[in-house]
């Protein structure tokens, strides 16, 4: 028979969908063992968690609040902690997450509550996961997808968890990790963007490397929530002055990674792709990893730069992993893209209607 092919001139804008999520930027699934500094001390406090060692957790805890303690790529050890506490309800993929599993995610933290009467960490995770459960209830879509009930539940699960961080919050009102929550709870109760800054500005004087406080603002001020795209670009840049010492255009990066990664992001000029070119640079010079050298590899393909990424392949040689590029015709494309950078030539490839398999030449 006959292949059914299809012409693709150019790579198709709202396919160009990347596999990351960045609510959870640094937790995950591996069997294999994790080297990146902040994945090293999440992995650690998951397995201190689930062998039950209250004492050493609450000890770990006291130290990384104190001590305002970063890993070596310049995250604070105290988000790490709290994301280790969360990859411990993380099911991998084995199982959904139901109504039962979270009620066993509640009982463990309860147990910590529990042996550790006088430490604050386990009310302050206890109240982390009632935000969390608010928003399973709730759902990922948009708000006209969300039904009368869900809305109801999301919203009784919210107010709780504002009621156990306002109970916390004469003894937390110098830990960022106490902030990020409440901003958490703020974007969800569409609190004013007055009330809402003035305490994104109090939690960033305190851990401006406390990631979570600056993607919660990115969150509140996006166009799909309570803010505009000027409002969202104006977050990032606020959060590059705050960690530009050590992290350079980092934080750049790494928000409008997570935001967007559509096909004219840097063609409308809202997005600069020398900035994001940096960035991804910065973030390597901390800690050069397979899966930001993919991403990056990415964004030079969505920013058409073909000589920038031809070098990235060149780097990655057997690294490279198609799981990281997106459906099979963006990294047909992109690798074509990367063949004709001598020649300035954009690929056109074409689409096996019946395999799904892309060619370009």
């Amino acid at each position: 028979m006959t292949p059914s092919w299809q012409h693709l001139s150019r790579i198709s804008a709202c396919s160009f969908v990347l596999l990351v999520s960045m609510q959870s930027a640094y937790a995950g699934c591996s069997a294999t063992k994790r080297t990146r500094p902040t994945n090293v001390v999440v992995d650690e406090v998951q397995a201190i968690f689930e062998k039950k060692d209250y004492k050493k957790l609450d000890a770990l805890y006291a130290s990384y609040l104190e001590e305002k303690s970063m890993t070596a790529d310049s995250i604070s050890t105290l988000q790490a902690f709290f994301d280790g506490i969360e990859q411990s309800f993380d099911t991998c993929g084995s199982a959904p997450v139901t109504e039962d599993t979270a009620r066993a995610q509640e009982a463990s933290l309860r147990a910590w509550s529990k042996a550790s009467p006088k430490s604050p960490a386990p009310k302050l995770a206890l109240a982390f996961f009632t935000a969390k459960h608010a928003w399973f209830a709730r759902g990922t879509g948009y708000g006209a997808t969300v039904s009368p009930a869900q809305w109801q539940l999301f919203k009784r699960r919210m107010a709780s968890a504002r009621a156990q961080l306002d109970t916390l919050a004469a003894t937390n009102k110098t830990n960022p990790a106490w902030y990020a929550a409440m901003l958490n709870v703020g974007l969800a109760q569409g609190e004013t963007a007055q009330k809402f800054d003035a305490l994104y500005e109090k939690g960033v004087a305190l851990a401006p490397y406390y990631m979570d406080l600056h993607y919660e603002a990115a969150r509140y001020h996006s166009e799909r929530w309570h803010g505009s795209r000027e409002e969202f670009n104006a977050v990032v840049e606020r959060a590059v002055e705050l960690t530009e010492e050590r992290l350079g255009q980092t934080m750049y990066t790494r928000m409008h990674w997570s935001h967007s990664q559509s096909r004219n992001m840097f063609m409308s000029g809202d997005v600069s792709w020398a900035r994001m070119k940096t960035g991804f640079e910065d973030i390597l010079t901390t800690f050069d990893e397979k899966r930001t050298r993919n991403y990056l590899g990415t964004f030079a393909c969505i920013a058409e730069d073909a000589s920038y990424l031809k070098k990235q392949l060149d780097v990655l040689g057997a690294g490279v992993d198609p799981a990281f590029w997106g459906s099979k015709r963006n990294y047909a494309y992109c690798m074509a893209l990367a063949k004709h950078s001598d020649t300035g030539r954009l690929p056109v490839c074409v689409e096996n209607m019946e395999s799904g398999d892309v060619k370009c030449d």
